[in-house]
């Protein structure tokens, strides 16, 4: 009875006195479990066949999806009805790759028992379809079958066909605008039809930088239209659009296009495409120049439209942020499509209480980003749930066909995603691009929203910070105020209404980053006038908020999704690192411990990218965090050090597959948990951390060993140095605060002093830090303060309050570890400093030579790393509340003999040249620092430490995934008896 209902099950039809003939799909299956057996972690059961309107088999490659689709050699035209399929498969987004092939007729009536061995033998005809290209038809076994497949993903992870596409069409770009650019008139009306009109008092050079922006935009939004019409011509979502092939000949490409826009927008629909398309070749001058570049474009538009995966991966918004001049006034740092492949990847990995394979209950999930910029965090959300979609129902066993594709895309355009920013030309794009996801859907709408920024009389409007303490932002409809009102953005339609946000599941955000500090940027592309009242709206607004201006609009941001999340949902941001350990993010920090899981924390200690934005070189961290039930606990966070941080989408999609893949008891262990790709470097190692606590600091983002979080930890929690290969040896340790009292900051200085560096003055002072010249701990001052007579704070503001809090220590207040040599130095009188932090202590002379040894060891830089604020890589700061709670050597409760050594090795060593903190293990100066610490407190030989602290990338500004020796995947054509478990079977 078993032998007969097996059989029944994986569809071989049979009788007692028939011979017994294989389904195709019984094939596919038996191929699909040979394959396991290479290093796949999973078995025949786990498998899911297909069925009349789903895929014959699907498994999981490295986190891109995979489908087979077979046929016998013996069916009529079985290569082309085979390929085809295979081709919708990953045209209609079912899968990532799709495998064509032809099996040999015999396999049909092999014994059951003999089927395996006759299929592992068999000489297969195949054909692998991916994203980015086809092969050719070729023969092999399945061993040869699964190495094609293998190619095919490695050459997935390294074309970043997004990044290829946007240089090509960048470069066209860039000459139209050349051709244009010169017409001052012409670029004008492009402003004007654009939506970014001169502000008042524009410079000379705003305007000239203005017209240049709007002729790069406008052809920016040429291409946009052109390639959105190829698609809705390829999708036969409406046989009357045209291909941009029937332009190929014409004489008149201009006024050819321009007709058929306005045909499609005033009788078909896509308004907000073709209208503002048509409204710019109407202002375009019919030259034989302007001609050629239309040309170019649709030229462009065409290989583009060839490539598909490229226009599911937001390829217009990296183009866009290239464009915009004025982005950093907005802070407008566009997203890495690989970044937000990853963190949507790991978001939607976390469990959710929800069927993401019924599109009815995934009506009912909302998803926002509150300043979505092109859309590019919202393409990956709408990727990760289609990826869950598509996996549920062929786990399910529930069909996909184009219907319920259809279904799911209206369900996510109309229900699930919402967007909202302050650009138009942004939010258009937004519209336009997650349109292309299934051009052949026409949404009823979508949820993309223009909100306003800035004054008109008394109306002060902020943009989607207009959402502080409100769920709905009102239209006033006033003829006067009409530029200020909300717009609702789609592909078919633009009409002013309310803008609200819903009840989140998800806030998905990569915030502007600007900050009330350094340069004040806020609304930094509106007039000073305009910007002030802003400014001080949003400060009176945010009062009550649990965030920090100071620490930027990303605090903010976070402030108002807390209000918006429902129990159960998520936020998924991508913040300067320095959310993870800066004194103003301590607000948000609190936020986040007080009513979150924080599930997931991804940090970048990859050297060439410590960045998860396109546009920006400062350092980022990305964060995972569930709102909790009321006196629900929270668990565990995993923190995902990267030491290769991806750079194309498939890349981050086999990193993000890697990392949910291992188990969890693994690493709560406590040991190294190493990601390993399938070059065989080390991507990264996890680590698991108890909840942080208040405005705790996220430690476990400092380093990208864990071998050194652990040390870290060890020193700084429990007063015990823990040197690799040693027991744990206790030390008296204090923190700077119990030995004394930090000086002012340089603002503060500058208000009570002037400095001369020939001037003299009772008051010395050590001015700037030049690593070239500050080598040694023992220093001198360098220059002089005198008192300001015309400060703001009174003439005696310097002497009487400034300079008593000035001592004989000074502590970095910000270091480039790969240059500077210092991290505190003393002198033998008072001094203040603009780059260091003065420390005024009671500690006598002994005492501070003591402590001054202690702050340059190995110990101390580890411990200044585990605190530090990250700002680019090796270039970081340690604000004032850094060094207060810095644990350091408790000098006072030394006994005197061992106080004396220390001081006479002071005396020593103060004097003597150091290399860079970056060479520690090389310097030999550090190094007998490190040996008479030993000496005196019975410390372990400090080696091993420098060895492990000189690998650190932030210590080092160098990476450590370096490439094994190894350039091919399997070494020589030898496919491996166990890879890690990458191929996960549905």
């Amino acid at each position: 009875m078993f032998f007969l209902f097996f059989f029944g099950n994986i569809g071989i039809k049979r009788s007692m006195v028939q011979a017994i003939r294989h389904r195709e799909e019984t094939i596919n299956t038996q191929l699909a479990i040979l394959l396991s057996k290479h290093g796949v972690n999973a078995d025949a059961e786990t498998i899911h066949r297909g069925g009349q309107h789903r895929p014959d088999v699907m498994f999981l490659l490295g986190g891109v999806r995979v489908v087979i689709e077979g046929k016998y050699a013996d069916v009529p035209d079985a290569e082309n009805v085979v390929l085809n399929d295979a081709r919708q498969r990953v045209r209609r987004g079912v899968c990532h790759i799709a495998v064509a092939l032809i099996y040999p007729k015999q396999l049909r009536t092999v014994r059951v028992t003999e089927l395996e061995a006759s299929l592992s033998k068999s000489r297969l005809k195949h054909l692998v379809i991916s994203e980015t290209g086809e092969t050719d038809w070729a023969e092999g076994s399945p061993d040869e079958v699964l190495a094609s497949l293998r190619r095919a993903h490695e050459a997935m992870t390294k074309d970043d066909i997004v990044a290829s596409s946007a240089e090509r069409l960048s470069q066209r770009i860039q000459s139209i605008a050349d051709l244009w650019a010169g017409a001052g008139g012409v670029c004008d009306k492009l402003s004007d039809a654009l939506g970014m009109p001169p502000k008042r008092g524009e410079t000379a050079d705003e305007r000239n930088a203005r017209r240049e922006t709007a002729a790069k935009v406008s052809a920016l939004v040429l291409a946009n239209a052109m390639i959105f019409q190829e698609q809705l011509a390829a999708s036969n979502a409406d046989g009357r659009i045209d291909s941009l092939r029937v332009y190929d000949n014409a004489a008149d490409p201009i006024n050819e296009i321009k007709k058929h826009w306005h045909w499609i927008w005033t009788r078909i629909n896509y308004v907000p495409i073709f209208q503002i398309g048509e409204a710019i070749l109407e202002e375009v001058p019919i030259t034989q120049g302007a001609i050629a570049a239309v040309r170019w474009l649709k030229d462009e538009a065409k290989s583009i439209c060839a490539n598909q995966s490229a226009l599911r991966h937001d390829l217009m918004g990296r183009i866009y942020h290239w464009l915009l001049h004025h982005a950093k006034y907005l802070g407008t740092y566009y997203t890495a499509t690989s970044s937000a492949t990853m963190l949507l990847k790991l978001t939607f990995a976390q469990k959710w209480d929800i069927d993401f394979g019924s599109p009815k209950k995934l009506a009912d999930f909302a998803a926002a980003d509150l300043a979505c910029g092109t859309g590019t965090l919202l393409m990956a959300t709408a990727q990760a749930i289609t990826d869950k979609f598509v996996i549920e129902r062929v786990a399910s066993n529930r069909s996909i066909q184009p219907t319920d594709l259809k279904h799911l895309h209206e369900t996510l355009m109309e229900n699930v995603i919402y967007g909202y920013d302050v650009l138009p030309s942004a939010v258009h794009l937004t519209a336009s691009t997650l349109g292309m996801l299934a051009p052949e859907v026409t949404y009823r709408k979508m949820n993309l929203f223009t909100m306003p920024m800035g004054v008109e009389g008394r109306t002060l409007r902020l943009g989607s910070l207009d959402f502080i303490g409100h769920r709905k932002v009102q239209t006033q409809f006033t003829l006067d105020n009409s530029q200020m009102e909300v717009k609702q953005t789609g592909v078919a339609s633009e009409h002013y209404t309310n803008a609200e946000v819903p009840t989140i599941d998800l806030c998905v955000m990569n915030p502007p980053f600007v900050r009330s500090v350094g340069g004040n940027l806020l609304f930094g592309s509106l007039p000073d006038d305009e910007r002030d009242k802003l400014q001080s709206e949003l400060k009176r607004r945010a009062k009550n908020l649990k965030a920090s201006v100071t620490a930027g609009l990303g605090s903010v941001f976070m402030a108002i999704a807390d209000k918006h999340l429902r129990v159960g949902g998520r936020m998924a941001f991508i913040l300067p690192a320095a959310l993870a350990t800066g004194e103003a993010w301590g607000e948000s920090r609190k936020l986040i411990a007080d009513g979150y899981h924080l599930e997931i924390v991804i940090v970048s200690h990859d050297a060439q990218r410590p960045n998860f934005s396109e546009n920006t070189d400062l350092s980022e961290i990305m964060f995972v965090a569930r709102k909790l039930k009321r006196d629900e606990c929270p668990g565990h966070t995993l923190y995902v050090n990267l030491w290769y941080n991806p750079t194309t989408i498939y890349e981050a999609m086999d990193v993000a597959s890697r990392i949910t893949a291992t188990p969890a008891a693994e690493v709560e262990t406590g040991s190294v948990t190493s990601i390993i790709g399938s070059d065989g470097r080390k991507l990264a190692e996890l680590v698991s951390m108890p909840p942080s606590q208040c405005a705790e600091q996220w430690i476990g983002v400092q380093f990208a060993q864990t071998w050194t979080l652990r040390v870290a930890v060890q020193l700084s929690k429990h007063g015990a140095l823990a040197v690799p290969g040693n027991n744990p040896t206790p030390l008296p340790l204090c923190q700077i605060e119990d030995l004394g009292a930090l000086g002012p900051d340089r603002k503060r200085i500058h208000e009570g002093f002037k400095v001369s560096e020939n001037e003299w003055s009772p008051y010395p002072c050590f001015w700037n830090h030049d690593a070239k010249t500050v080598t040694t701990i023992e220093q001198k001052p360098n220059s002089w303060l005198s008192p300001w007579i015309d400060s703001p704070r009174g003439s005696d503001y310097g002497p009487t309050r400034l300079w008593p809090r000035a001592g004989r220590i000074l502590l970095v207040e910000r270091v480039r570890t790969n240059t500077h040599r210092v991290l505190a130095v003393g002198f033998g009188q008072a001094v203040l400093g603009n780059t260091w932090w003065a420390l005024s202590t009671s500690l006598d002379e002994q005492q501070g030579k003591a402590l001054l040894l202690w702050l340059n060891s190995t110990p101390s830089l580890l411990l200044m790393l585990s605190r530090r604020v990250v700002t680019q890589g090796a270039w970081m700061q340690i604000k004032q509340p850094q060094w207060e709670a810095m644990p350091v050597l408790d000098v006072r409760n030394l006994p005197a003999d061992a106080l004396s050594r220390l001081a006479e090795d002071y005396d020593r060593l103060g004097h003597l040249e150091l290399q860079a903190l970056a060479k520690l293990n090389v310097d030999p100066v550090r190094a007998e620092i490190d040996a008479a610490l030993s000496a005196t407190l019975g410390l372990p030989d400090m080696k091993p430490l420098r060895d492990l602290l000189a690998r650190e990338p932030g210590l080092t500004g160098k990476g450590l995934s370096a490439k094994p020796e190894q350039t091919s995947l399997f070494g020589k054509n030898e496919l491996p008896q166990k890879t890690n478990p990458q191929i996960e079977l549905f």
